[in-house]
């Protein structure tokens, strides 16, 4: 009550105005409906409402007095709650009281259907319209990047296994690491003007190099083959495969300076591995993870990769969707690049 409501419908906006008439306004575009306002509902499913550009939708809403971040809410829960906050806004989805509320009522509508139906043919009015039926017909559609563009389910596969095979080879890395410390050339190597930041920086310069040639190969067949594309920014996509590879050269030098032996840091690395790997959704898509899950996964960088290569192909998403993600993936490049320096040993202990 005492509220304006401002709507926006690609389909059904003109019937709706005209059914609601001056309660509501209907804008043609959609940002519009937004510009100036205190909060943001989401009601319907509409392939144009999946990925929007929450950065956008923040600069348009309303400032709070308070400072609180702007509320949205998701009726629909379509919307992934971190990148709704990452963008400064408050997200709020249905939870399970509200689904189970929900289900309690359409049970009930059936239920009064079906005993109607029953009471009209035993009245003998075939003809007639029994119980309630709903005012709108609703079909099944795929979500994709756009209009006429169709799913490709390639485009995930391809960016979780490369991801999986450029871990093994940060993990390959790290061995021969292992095996030249075994062999004394890194103590070799110490009488020279060098100093190990050098070394090593020159190490993971050359696997980050060999590992954004893979993912370029693995790409283009995915490509030429399968027809997957890069939907989105094609630069945000490339600084995403940068991140991770630099990401993934660092963890092959930590492996090497935490490890003592290639076989025993070996089976352990694998195992570390395939946790991130699985975590990070590569296996099995994030979203479908239970709600906990997913915001345990944040501290994965696998999934920060997955969520980044996601949004620049079937997502279709621009390069603003990718800055988080490659911001968090040389963090953790930092990380493991300067912990493997602190801890490297350059001969046998």
């Amino acid at each position: 009550r005492g509220a304006t409501i401002v709507g926006h419908d690609p389909e059904a906006g003109a019937a709706f105005q005209a059914v609601m008439g001056d309660a509501v306004t209907i804008e043609e575009r959609d940002y519009a409906a937004v510009d100036g306002a205190d909060a943001l509902v989401l009601l319907t499913e509409w392939r144009s409402y999946r990925a929007p550009d929450f950065s956008e939708i923040r600069r348009l809403l309303r400032p709070r007095a308070d400072g609180s971040p702007p509320p949205v809410i998701d009726a629909r829960n379509i919307w992934r709650s971190a990148e709704v906050t990452a963008a400064g806004l408050r997200y709020h989805g249905v939870g399970p009281k509200d689904r189970a509320m929900l289900k309690d009522l359409l049970t009930s509508v059936d239920r009064f259907n079906e005993r109607s139906s029953q009471q009209d043919s035993a009245a003998g009015e075939g003809g007639a319209m029994p119980g309630m039926s709903m005012p709108f017909g609703m079909t099944e559609e795929a979500i994709t990047s756009g209009p006429q563009i169709e799913y490709n389910g390639y485009a995930h596969s391809f960016a979780g296994m490369g991801i999986q095979f450029i871990l093994f080879m940060g993990i390959e890395a790290g061995m021969s690491l292992l095996l030249l410390r075994q062999g004394g050339l890194w103590r070799r190597l110490r009488a020279a003007p060098l100093s190990r930041a050098t070394l090593l920086g020159a190490r993971a310069a050359s696997a980050a190099v060999i590992s954004m040639i893979i993912l370029g190969v693995v790409f283009s067949v995915a490509r030429l083959v399968f027809q997957v594309h890069v939907r989105g920014s094609m630069l945000g996509f490339l600084g995403v495969c940068l991140a991770f590879s630099l990401m993934t050269a660092t963890y092959g030098l930590l492996i090497a300076a935490l490890g003592h032996t290639p076989e025993a840091a070996r089976g352990l690395a694998i195992l570390v591995t395939l946790l991130m790997v699985m975590l990070g959704g590569a296996w099995i898509p994030a979203f479908i993870f239970p709600a906990w899950l997913q915001k345990v996964t944040l501290v994965v960088p696998t999934r920060w990769a997955m969520d980044g290569m996601d949004a620049m192909t079937w997502r279709g998403l621009g390069i603003t969707e990718a800055l988080v993600p490659i911001a968090v993936l040389l963090s953790f490049a930092a990380a493991f690049g300067l912990l493997a320096i602190w801890k490297f040993r350059w001969e046998e202990v």
